[in-house]
């Protein structure tokens, strides 16, 4: 189904109602919106007379509201919230969802699930108490209250009752993901397959978009001085060939690419995010009072845009080992279908390299370990610490042989088969050691007339996103001017496609990885 966009409503809305002895007020929402913010002392939410959702009564203030929705209507918001796991943008759709279709206190009471999840509910109507109320003390005052012997049986009923029933969809949708699966990768060794693939297990990809929900991520990314302020310089440094244009901004997160767009002269800057992040980058737009950005909340691959073609798309697709989540699929998908003729993507072109490594500590820290937990023999445990590769920021003292290219992907003509690649390698050795892993790092180019670029290497500054240490089964000794080859095969996994399989044949052994 189609995720309902949300976009800013750029028109004016009519001032908020106030009490009957105070005068109506002429200042504009934006004003409002900076005075709530600057006072010392914020106004009391609920003193103000607040009409019933369900009939006409009017209370003095929300919280006689909410009793009387409780003792009247048989409403309780507190199990509602349990109910449906509601948090506050959920009850703000809610009250949207019971005034735009009249229900009854009767019609909510039965509802099996909430049947206001549809974005257009978050649209901004009548100012009304109801909108304003903080839910989140719901959870403190439901807290209090222990419930019953029979409530809890009934609760472990209806548990019981959804999770053979989610184990029956979840059954049904791994069944049709394999076939699904099978039909995509049929063919897993043609080149340049343009067939489309197949999205994500709904649950992992809500998963993935909630993850992006969380404050820290955000944190750590906007942290990377190195990520953050050359994405900057790109834009900032190359004003003549941003000045007027429009601009795409794919997984806009917290809107600071799409800023610093305006910032550079843009004509006009939409930017797109599945993730809840995106309400609170709207509340920045306002804020810093940036005029010409619109951002949306849903899945580019299936939400309308303002306009159907950009001058420009941005956007920071990047995961661990370059690879990882597969947003890069969203890029093609937007290049295809919303980049206008002579259009240009940032960035242009990210290369992937590899190279041999050799510290005896890590190796111990992280492989050896398990031999001996506590006196206790946890050996079996060691071939998982294997297949799932590292991701650490290594030291450049214990690279033992010269970095190699093994993927190039050029944005403006890859194709979504590029995460299936296989390289033959052979690592010059540069300094004599016990090599016990390789490692994995991504550089990332702006191709623009004041070109920058940034570089995840052992040898550079550290990011958010380290590099990928692909431990090996038995360490080997290497001695100065040795070439050590074998070869490295990727594939998008079959069961997560934002993950990656990934084999590295060398010493006579194959070593099977999944990245995740």
């Amino acid at each position: 189904m189609k995720d309902t966009e949300v976009k800013e409503n750029t028109k004016k809305e009519e001032p908020m109602k106030e009490a009957p002895e105070e005068p109506a007020s002429s200042s504009s929402d934006e004003d409002e919106y900076d005075d709530i913010d600057d006072d010392d002392e914020p106004m009391d939410e609920g003193d103000e007379p607040t009409t019933c959702l369900f009939c006409t009564e009017t209370s003095a203030s929300i919280a006689i509201a909410i009793d009387h929705l409780d003792a009247r209507h048989k409403v309780n918001l507190s199990q509602l919230q349990r109910k449906f796991q509601m948090d506050q943008y959920s009850f703000i759709k809610l009250i949207n969802y019971i005034r735009a279709n009249k229900i009854s206190a009767e019609q909510l009471l039965s509802a099996e699930q909430a049947l206001w999840q549809d974005e257009k509910y978050l649209r901004p109507g009548e100012y009304e108490p109801w909108l304003c109320y903080d839910y989140e003390v719901l959870k403190t005052d439901s807290a209090q209250a222990q419930p019953s012997v029979p409530e809890l049986q009934q609760r472990i009923a209806e548990q019981s009752q959804l999770l053979q029933q989610a184990n029956e969809d979840m059954e049904r949708m791994r069944n049709d993901f394999k076939a699904l699966l099978q039909k995509v990768h049929g063919d897993e060794e043609s080149k340049g397959s343009n067939k489309s693939v197949p999205r994500n297990n709904a649950c992992l990809d809500n998963e993935y978009f909630k993850s992006y929900s969380h404050f820290g991520i955000h944190h750590e990314m906007l942290s990377d001085k190195v990520r953050t302020s050359t994405y900057r310089a790109s834009l900032l440094q190359n004003e003549a060939a941003v000045r007027g244009k429009t601009v795409l901004d794919v997984g806009c997160g917290t809107g600071i690419l799409s800023i610093f767009a305006s910032k550079a002269g843009a004509a006009r800057v939409v930017g797109i995010d599945n993730s809840d992040i995106v309400y609170t980058a709207m509340d920045i737009i306002r804020k810093n009072k940036v005029e010409n950005v619109e951002l949306i909340k849903g899945r580019l691959e299936d939400t309308d845009l303002p306009e159907a073609k950009y001058d420009i798309i941005i956007s920071e697709w990047m995961g661990y080992f370059l690879l990882y989540e597969s947003m890069l699929d969203s890029i093609i998908y937007a290049r295809e279908n919303h980049l206008n003729p002579n259009g240009i993507i940032l960035p242009s072109r990210c290369t992937l390299s590899l190279l041999g490594y050799g510290n005896d500590t890590l190796y111990a820290e992280q492989v050896e370990f398990w031999s001996n937990v506590y006196e206790v023999d946890m050996s079996d445990l060691r071939k998982r610490s294997i297949e799932e590769p590292l991701m650490e920021v290594v030291d450049a003292e214990f690279m033992l042989t010269d970095p190699e290219q093994i993927a190039n992907f050029d944005i403006m003509t890859v194709d979504l088969n590029y995460p299936n690649f296989t390289h033959q390698f052979n690592l010059k050795v540069t300094k004599p050691g016990r090599l016990s892993a390789f490692v994995g790092y991504f550089d990332t180019l702006f191709e623009l007339p004041s070109a920058v670029m940034f570089s995840t290497s052992p040898t550079a500054t550290p990011t958010h996103w380290k590099q990928t240490v692909f431990f090996i089964d038995k360490p080997q000794i290497v001695k100065e001017g040795d070439v050590i080859s074998g070869k490295i095969t990727s594939r998008r996994h079959k069961e997560d496609v934002r993950a990656l399989s990934v084999d590295i044949e060398v010493f006579g052994k194959k070593h099977k990885y999944m990245v995740v």
